[in-house]
């Protein structure tokens, strides 16, 4: 391992500890009250009594998925959840968390333990935090994909 490799800013020493996951079939509203309370804006998805996380949901989730399309606010999150959301291991660098972020255009990552659980959400803005520039990097490549994007039907 190379010499600056060591002094590398690990995930670990940026994320959010995670204090609140959710289960598959919490509702929609349970989920917002929630992220109201904690003030986060996603929740790693658990399989409960298994501690596996199954996915991710995130108050854009909610708001493009539940209330955009008109259902109601007790459907489950399983049916709306991102499954599968990428992660990272705490000790990964940032640099890694800012890469997969910059690749998968996303502004979060849950990080797992050595046993595969949460232990906590590392975003785009810890990685600010600790490398403005980096940040601005992933930030960069997530709004070009965006601008990049066809326009809405009716909008100029």
């Amino acid at each position: 391992m190379a010499a600056h490799e060591d002094k590398a800013i690990r995930v670990r020493d940026v994320m959010s500890r995670l204090v609140f996951t959710v289960s598959p079939s919490d509702t929609a509203q349970s989920v917002a009250r929630l992220m109201e309370e904690a003030g986060v804006g996603a929740l790693p998805v658990e399989a409960p009594g298994v501690g596996t996380i199954l996915g991710i949901v995130t108050d854009r989730d909610i708001l493009t998925s539940v209330v955009a399309q008109g259902l109601s606010t007790s459907t489950a999150v399983f049916e709306f959840m991102t499954v599968s959301a990428e992660s990272c291991e705490e000790d990964d660098s940032i640099l890694l968390a800012a890469q997969k972020m910059h690749d998968y255009k996303i502004r979060r990552l849950v990080v797992v333990d050595e046993k595969k659980r949460a232990a906590g959400i590392v975003s785009l803005g810890d990685i600010t935090r600790a490398s403005p520039e980096l940040g601005g990097l992933v930030l960069g490549g997530i709004s070009r994909q965006a601008s990049q994007s066809p326009p809405l039907e009716g909008v100029s």
